[in-house]
C-alpha cells in the first residue's frame, strides 16, 4: 500500500477518525492495531518476524538496564538484530564474495539462497539497535509493552522511516494527544508536498532514467548526462515525499517525526549535503558508530579513515552490492578531499582578493556539490558497478554534439518536459527560499494564500501527476532497502 495510493488515504482516514473517536485509555490499541494492519497489508508473511523481534527486544532491554554483563547483553542484542538483517539481506552478496574468493584458488562455487528481504527491516532493525544502544547507555527501557510495541511498529514510520530515537518517540507514545487544528492543517500540507513531489516530480524523472539506464550503449553522452541529473533530484524528490508524507500522517495523530531533508542540493560541500540528507540515518550512524570510533579526537588520519569506515557501511546498508558500497566510499572520499583541500582553497580566495562567503563563489560550491553527488548517484542506480562506470565514460567521450532534441527519446514528449521542467524550477525556488525565509509557517499563518497555493498544487497532480494522461506508477526507492 503505496502512501501515494488512493487505498492509503483511505486508511490514514479512516485510522484517524477511529483514533479521535476511542477515549484516551483506548487510542494506543487503536493505533498499535493500525500499524500491525498497515504491517500486514504490505507484508503479512513478515508480520511474526516483526512481532517477534519486538518481543526480543523488549525483554532484552529490561535485562540489559540492570544486569551485570550489560557489555555481553549488548553485544547478544546487536548480534542477534544485525544477523537477522545480515540473514535477509546479505546472504547472497556474501555467498557470491566467498565464491569470488574461492575463485581465485580453484574451489567450486557454493551455492547460496538469497532469501525474501522483509520490508522495513533495515529501517527497524536500526530503531531497535539504537534503543538498545541507549538503554546500556543508561537510559532507562521501557516498562509499557504496548508503548514499546508501538515505538518499533509506527506504521507512517516502518517502511522507510525516518529512524526515530527512543528519547523522541517514547514520550509521546506514553502521553498520546488528539490532533489539534493547527495539527491538521500541517498534516496536509506536508501530505500534498509528498504527493507532489513523488507524482509531478519523481515518477516523471523516474521515466527519463529509466529510459536511458535500461541500455546505455543506445544512449548518447547528453542523454546519459541528464538521466544522472535527473536521478540525483528523483532520489531526492522520491525520497522527500515518503518522509513529507510519514511526518504529515504520523501529525495527525498528534505525533511529530524526526524531519528527514532539508534542501540537501542547496550543500555547498558534500559534508554539509549529508547534514540536510536523510538526516536520520546520518546522525544514527554519527551517534552510534563514528563517535564510538574516535570520531575527529585522534587525529586527522583517524577522521579519514572513520569517515570512509561511516560511508562504507552507510552504502552497504543501502544495498547489498559492490555498487552501493562504492557509492558510499565516493561520498567519504568526496568529505576527505574536500576536508583536505578546504584551508588551500580559502588561502587561494584570499590571495586573489576574492570573498570566500559571495554569493557568486557560493553558487559555484553548491554546482560543484551537485555534479559530484550525481556522479555517485550513478553508482547508487546503475544495475552494476561495472554499468555505473560505462555510463560515465559514456558522458566524456560520447558527448558528441549536444542537440537538446535528443531528449524527445527519453520517454516524455515535449509538453511532459516542459511540465516537468517548470515543476524542478518551482522545487528549486520553494528550497531556496524557505532557507531564507520560514514559508511554510508563514503559509500557515494565513488564510486564502495558505489554501489558493494548495489547491493549485492539488490540481496540478491530478492534471500531470498520477491521475494524468500516461502515468506510470513508480514504487518508491527506498522501500527496496
Amino acid at each position: 500500500m503505496s502512501p501515494s495510493s488512493f487505498a492509503y488515504m483511505g486508511f490514514l482516514l479512516a485510522g484517524v477518525l477511529l483514533y479521535h473517536a476511542v477515549p484516551q485509555r483506548g487510542r494506543k490499541i487503536v493505533l498499535l492495531a493500525l500499524s500491525v494492519l498497515f504491517y500486514g497489508i504490505n507484508a503479512l508473511r513478515f508480520v511474526p518476524l516483526l512481532l517477534a523481534t519486538i518481543v526480543f527486544n523488549f525483554a532484552l532491554a529490561q535485562r540489559l538496564e540492570h544486569a551485570k554483563r550489560r557489555r555481553a547483553l549488548l553485544i547478544l542484542g546487536l548480534t542477534v538484530e544485525l544477523g537477522a538483517l545480515g540473514l535477509f539481506k546479505y546472504l547472497g552478496f556474501f555467498g557470491e564474495l566467498v565464491n569470488l574468493a574461492g575463485g581465485a584458488f580453484g574451489l567450486p562455487a557454493v551455492t547460496v539462497w538469497q532469501l525474501a528481504l522483509p520490508i522495513g527491516i533495515s529501517f527497524y532493525t536500526f530503531v531497535l539497535c539504537g534503543y538498545l544502544i541507549d538503554v546500556y547507555r543508561g537510559r532507562p527501557a521501557e516498562r509499557n509493552p504496548f508503548d514499546f510495541a508501538l515505538f518499533a511498529s509506527f506504521f507512517p514510520a516502518i517502511l522507510s522511516g525516518p529512524i526515530e530515537r527512543s528519547d523522541h518517540l517514547l514520550p509521546q507514545l506514553r502521553q498520546l494527544r488528539r490532533a489539534k487544528l493547527e495539527d491538521v492543517q500541517f498534516a496536509a500540507q506536508r501530505i500534498i508536498m509528498g504527493l507532489a513531489k513523488k507524482l509531478l516530480l519523481a515518477d516523471n524523472l523516474a521515466i527519463l532514467v529509466n529510459t536511458a539506464y535500461a541500455d546505455p550503449m543506445q544512449s548518447s553522452g547528453l542523454q546519459l548526462a541528464v538521466a544522472a541529473a535527473a536521478y540525483s533530484l528523483q532520489i531526492y524528490c522520491d525520497f522527500a515525499a515518503y518522509s513529507d508524507m510519514a511526518v504529515g500522517s504520523a501529525r495527525l495523530f498528534g505525533i511529530s517525526l524526526i524531519e528527514n531533508f532539508r534542501a540537501p542540493y542547496l550543500a555547498q560541500s558534500s559534508k554539509e549535503l549529508w547534514h540536510r540528507w536523510h538526516i536520520s540515518l546520518s546522525t544514527w550512524f554519527r551517534d552510534y558508530l563514528y563517535f564510538p570510533l574516535g570520531g575527529s579526537r585522534r587525529g586527522k588520519g583517524r577522521t579519514y579513515l572513520n569517515i570512509l569506515i561511516v560511508f562504507a557501511l552507510s552504502g552497504l546498508w543501502h544495498g547489498a552490492a559492490l555498487k552501493f558500497v562504492l557509492w558510499g566510499l565516493l561520498f567519504g572520499i568526496f568529505q576527505v578531499i574536500g576536508a583536505v583541500l578546504l584551508p588551500y582553497k580559502k588561502r587561494l580566495c584570499a590571495a586573489l582578493g576574492l570573498d570566500w562567503d559571495a554569493a557568486a563563489l557560493r553558487v559555484l560550491r553548491t554546482l560543484i556539490c551537485f555534479v559530484l553527488s550525481t556522479v555517485a548517484w550513478v553508482f547508487f542506480r546503475a544495475d552494476t558497478a561495472r554499468q555505473a562506470v560505462l555510463i560515465l565514460s559514456r558522458i566524456v567521450t560520447k558527448a558528441g554534439v549536444w542537440d537538446p532534441m535528443q531528449l524527445a527519446a527519453l520517454g516524455l514528449s515535449w509538453e511532459a518536459l516542459a511540465v516537468l521542467a517548470i515543476c524542478v524550477l518551482v522545487l528549486l525556488t520553494v528550497d531556496v527560499v524557505c532557507e531564507r525565509v520560514p514559508l511554510r509557517d508563514k503559509l500557515l499563518a494565513t488564510v486564502w494564500p495558505r489554501y489558493a497555493v494548495w489547491v493549485v498544487v492539488l490540481a496540478a497532480v491530478a492534471l500531470f501527476g498520477a491521475y494524468g494522461t500516461g502515468y506510470n506508477a513508480q514504487e518508491f526507492v527506498y522501500f527496496q532497502f
